[in-house]
């Protein structure tokens, strides 16, 4: 990403979402509050305002489901899979008395606004670089929106970087999000990442995230393969870094002393009926937790 601008990664999802919404084919992914959020998100300069009407206008609408079909067929409705996939073990673990979610490399993404606004007695932290934290803290700014006092927002560039450990180091039982972030860090970067988890005290942690699959090929992103948005992520400096067999995921985890609690590939959170479009591979989920056999040894 570059140094100076927001995330274009996260500005396309939060579009994605306004399309979505505003498809009444599509609406019932989103979830309640996100469509405006991502409006105001979307608004703090004219480019963007442009992107939010564009994506929500039946007319261009149809034109960037074309673009998508072109692109990468499946991708937006894939951002919201994800998405579901993580609000569903979310709110599983605030149910059975997680009291912290500590959102990392958050971009766009309105799950921590939104359980910060519905759970006032949990603390929200959202962890993300700086440029694209600063525009998302700007769009939240004035009174319309402005964020639950239980969310709090830390700029951190992780790829030089550590996590906050003075504010996460409580023992509060925690979960940790890392939504599309590890495939855009270096190998050094993610182990410096997990290290510094394995450090913090709570007894009780989870730990979901994204990764990209390593195909034989050696190469990752997305199957069928775009091109296109290949050239397009090296072009805006957020090229696809590190990847991971999905067989290899459970070996990886034990080197971090944590235990594999469930691993989700792409296909396994597509829905029926999206089942006969196009089906894409390449992005899974993971939801694990400390090895407490290996803590106590």
């Amino acid at each position: 990403m570059k140094t100076a601008q927001a995330s274009n990664t996260a500005k396309v999802i939060a579009a994605s979402t306004l399309l979505l919404a505003s498809d009444q084919r599509s609406a019932s992914l989103i979830a309640p509050g996100a469509a405006a959020l991502c409006q105001q998100f979307l608004s703090t300069n004219r480019t963007d305002r442009w992107l939010a009407k564009s994506a929500a206008h039946p007319l261009t609408r149809a034109l960037w489901r074309g673009v998508e079909r072109i692109i990468q067929p499946g991708i937006m409705m894939h951002f919201w899979n994800r998405k579901r996939w993580i609000e569903r073990h979310c709110r599983a673990a605030i149910a059975n008395g997680f009291e912290r979610i500590v959102v990392i490399g958050a971009g766009f993404d309105t799950l921590g606004y939104r359980l910060a606004d519905e759970f006032p007695q949990l603390d929200i932290i959202e962890i993300d670089h700086p440029a694209t934290q600063g525009v998302k803290r700007l769009a939240l700014a004035g009174d319309k929106v402005a964020p639950p006092p239980n969310l709090r927002f830390v700029a951190r560039d992780l790829s030089i970087e550590q996590l906050p450990l003075d504010m996460l180091n409580d023992g509060k039982p925690t979960i940790f999000i890392m939504e599309g972030v590890l495939m855009y860090l270096s190998s050094d970067d993610i182990g410096r990442l997990f290290a510094t988890l394995r450090e913090l005290s709570a007894e009780r942690m989870q730990i979901l995230f994204s990764f990209m699959t390593k195909w034989p090929d050696g190469g990752s992103g997305f199957r069928p393969r775009s091109r296109i948005i290949e050239y397009w992520l090296a072009w805006r400096s957020e090229p696809f870094t590190w990847a991971i067999e999905p067989e290899a995921m459970e070996s990886f985890l034990g080197m971090h002393q944590l235990k594999l609690m469930e691993l989700t590939l792409t296909r396994e959170f597509t829905t029926p009926s999206e089942a006969r479009g196009a089906k894409l591979e390449g992005e899974n989920m993971v939801w694990c937790e400390p090895d407490r056999r290996v803590l106590s040894i």
